[in-house]
C-alpha cells in the first residue's frame, strides 16, 4: 500500500509490484468454490477500502482482466463480482450484524466429494439447533494439509 499525506489527509492506494504474475486460481483447480469467491471478494474489498474512485476503477478493470487472461470467463465471474459490491453497499466488511458469542464455528477439511455446507447446516438447523445454546452457525472449509 502507498500512503501518503495530501493537506493534513492521508491518502492510499494499493501497490502492485511490476513483475506481479498475478497467477489467480485457474476455473480448472480443485479449490474449493469459497475460495474463488473469497478472493474476488477480498480483491475487490481491498481496493474500495484503499483507493480513490478512479484509482478502484482502474485497479478492479485490472483484475477482471487477469481473471479473463487466467481462463474464467465473464460468465462465471460476473455473479460474484455484483455479490462483492453488494457486500460494499451493505457495509457487511465493517459491521458484525450477530453476536460471536451465540455461533457455533465447525470446521471441515475441503475435499471435492464431501459433505456440502448446505447440507451441514440443514442437519444443524433439523436436528442439533433446539438442543445446543447457540443461535447461529459457521461453517468453515480448510484446504488439506500438503
Amino acid at each position: 500500500m502507498n500512503i501518503r499525506i495530501e493537506n493534513t489527509r492521508i491518502i492510499t492506494s494499493t501497490y502492485q509490484k511490476p513483475l506481479n504474475l498475478y497467477l489467480y486460481i485457474p476455473p480448472s483447480s480443485a479449490h474449493p468454490p469459497s475460495c474463488f469467491k473469497g478472493l474476488i471478494h477480498g480483491e475487490i474489498c481491498r481496493y474500495w477500502l484503499q483507493n480513490t474512485a478512479q484509482n478502484y476503477e482502474n485497479l478492479a478493470t485490472n483484475f477482471i482482466k487477469r481473471l479473463l487472461d487466467r481462463g474464467h470467463t465473464l460468465e462465471m465471474i460476473k455473479p460474484l463480482l455484483l455479490q462483492a459490491a453488494a457486500a460494499l453497499d451493505s457495509d457487511v466488511y465493517t459491521t458484525r450484524s450477530k453476536s460471536e458469542s451465540n455461533t457455533l464455528f465447525f470446521h471441515l477439511p475441503y475435499h471435492p466429494k464431501g459433505i456440502q455446507r448446505q447440507t451441514v447446516r440443514r442437519l444443524f438447523n433439523s436436528i442439533l439447533q433446539p438442543h445446543v445454546p447457540f443461535e447461529n452457525m459457521q461453517v468453515a472449509i480448510s484446504r488439506p494439509k500438503t
